[in-house]
C-alpha cells in the first residue's frame, strides 16, 4: 500500500490532480474509474512511500478484526473489504501491512496463507483461527471471537503491568535511599569521630564496614549486578534456561500460584478461541500451549499434545501434567463429556478474570507491607548506627 500522486481526466475533459492511497497503480486506476476519472499518470509519493517495516500494533489488530468481521458479514468481497480497511488505517506501516494482504489475495492465496507471510503482525493463534474459519465458512464469527480474545489479552496485560508498577517504584526508591545513607550520609556523620572505630558501638562498626565495603567496591558490585542481570537475560533467551526459571517460578509461594493461574487463563482463552473456530484438539493444545507465557507449562502442553496424538483424550493428557490447575482438568472433563469444550473453557476464563485480580490484590497486600517493613528495619538500623556515637558523646560531655 502506497500513496500515489496522480493526474486524471474528468468526463468533461478537465484535468484532476491529487493524491490517493492504493495497493498498486492498477488498483488506483480501478478506483479512479469508479469515480468517473481516467488515469493519465501516477507515481508513488516520495514522502509517503510504503515503509520498510510494515506491521500492525495490538490495538490496530483488534480494530482490523472488528472491521473485517463487519465487512465479511455484510457480504462485501474480501479483497474490496481489505482495500477499504487499508485506506482507513491511520499509520503508513499498518496500511502497508493490510495492502500486502490484498496483493497476496489477488495472487491467489487464501487469507490465512497471506497472513502466514506476516507472522509479526498476525500471531499463530490468529492465523490458525482464520484458517479454521475459512474452512468452516464462519470467518465473520471467528473474527469477532478473535477481537474479543485480543481485547481480553490487552486487559490482562494492562492489569498485570499496573499491579507491578507501584512495587517496582517502591523497591527502587528504597534501594536508592539505602545507597544514599551508606555512600553519603553515614561517612560524613562518622567523620566527626576521628578517635578510631574501636570506641564506637558495635552497630556503628557493622554499618561502617558495610559502607566502606560498598564505597571501595562500587564498580565491582555494579559489574556483578549487571552480570547477574545479563545472565538472567541470556537464560530467558535460551529455551532450556527459560524453562528452568519458569518452572522455579511456579514453585515460589504466592507468586507461583499467581503465575500458574495467569498461564492457565491464557491457555484456556486461546484454546476456547481455537476450539470455537473448529480447530482439531491436537492443534488447539499445541498453539494454546505456545501462548500461555510460561515455558515450563508450555513444555507440559507439548507433552500433552503428543499423548493426544497417541490416542489419549484431552482430559487424560492434561491430567498427566502435575503443573496443571485442578479446576482446568475438571472443566475440560465436563466440556468433553458434554460436547461443549469451548463454552466450558470460556467459563473458566471468566472465572479467572474475576479471581486473578483478587489474587493480585492479596499478593500486593502482603508484598507492599513486607517491603516497607524490611526497608524500614534496614534504614532504622543505619540511622541508629549513625546516632549512637552522638548519644555516647553527649553522655560523656554530660
Amino acid at each position: 500500500m502506497a500513496q500515489f500522486e496522480f493526474q486524471a481526466a474528468a468526463v468533461d475533459g478537465s484535468l484532476v490532480v491529487g493524491r490517493q492511497w492504493a495497493a498498486s497503480e492498477v488498483a488506483l486506476d480501478r478506483e479512479l474509474e469508479q469515480r468517473g476519472l481516467t488515469l493519465r499518470s501516477a507515481r508513488v509519493s516520495e514522502k509517503t512511500a510504503q515503509p520498510r517495516r510494515m506491521g500492525l500494533k495490538r490495538r490496530e489488530l483488534v480494530q482490523f478484526s472488528n472491521q473485517l468481521a463487519t465487512v465479511v458479514s455484510a457480504g462485501v468481497p474480501l479483497v474490496d473489504g481489505l482495500d477499504g480497511i487499508a485506506q482507513r488505517m491511520p499509520r503508513p506501516a499498518a496500511r502497508a501491512c493490510v495492502g500486502a494482504l490484498v496483493e497476496k489475495l489477488k495472487a491467489g492465496l487464501s487469507l490465512s496463507e497471506a497472513m502466514q507471510r506476516q507472522p509479526r503482525s498476525f500471531p499463530a493463534v490468529y492465523r490458525a483461527s482464520i484458517g479454521a474459519g475459512e474452512a468452516s465458512g464462519g470467518l465473520d464469527g471467528v473474527l469477532l471471537r478473535l477481537a474479543r480474545y485480543l481485547e481480553w489479552q490487552e486487559g490482562m496485560r494492562a492489569t498485570t503491568t499496573q499491579a507491578l508498577v507501584y512495587p517496582a517504584i517502591l523497591l527502587c526508591a528504597l534501594i536508592g535511599l539505602i545507597c544514599v545513607l551508606l555512600y553519603f550520609v553515614l561517612p560524613r556523620i562518622l567523620m566527626l569521630f576521628p578517635g578510631g572505630t574501636q570506641s564506637l558501638p558495635a552497630e556503628t562498626r557493622v554499618v561502617m564496614a558495610a559502607s566502606s565495603f560498598a564505597r571501595q567496591n562500587a564498580w565491582t558490585l555494579l559489574g556483578l549486578g549487571l552480570g547477574v542481570f545479563g545472565a538472567l537475560a541470556m537464560a530467558l533467551r535460551n529455551p532450556k534456561g527459560r524453562c528452568v526459571l519458569h518452572g522455579w517460578l511456579l514453585h515460589l509461594p504466592l507468586v507461583g500460584s499467581l503465575a500458574r493461574r495467569l498461564a492457565t487463563s491464557r491457555w484456556a482463552s486461546t484454546a476456547s478461541t481455537l476450539q470455537g473456530a473448529g480447530c482439531d484438539v491436537y492443534r488447539v493444545v499445541t498453539i494454546a500451549g505456545a501462548t500461555c507465557g510460561n515455558a515450563a507449562m508450555e513444555q507440559g502442553m507439548q507433552r500433552a499434545a503428543e499423548r493426544i496424538r497417541q490416542g489419549s483424550t484431552l482430559s487424560q493428557a492434561l491430567a498427566a501434567e502435575p503443573a496443571n490447575d485442578p479446576l482446568l482438568l475438571q472443566m475440560v472433563s465436563v466440556g468433553e463429556s458434554s460436547g461443549s469444550l469451548d463454552t466450558c473453557l470460556a467459563k473458566l476464563v471468566d472465572y479467572y478474570d474475576q479471581e486473578i485480580p483478587r489474587e493480585v490484590k492479596r499478593f500486593l497486600s502482603i508484598l507492599e507491607p513486607a517491603m516497607l517493613v524490611g526497608a524500614g528495619v534496614i534504614v532504622a538500623f543505619v540511622l541508629l548506627a549513625a546516632l549512637l556515637p552522638i548519644f555516647d558523646l553527649y553522655e560523656k560531655l554530660g
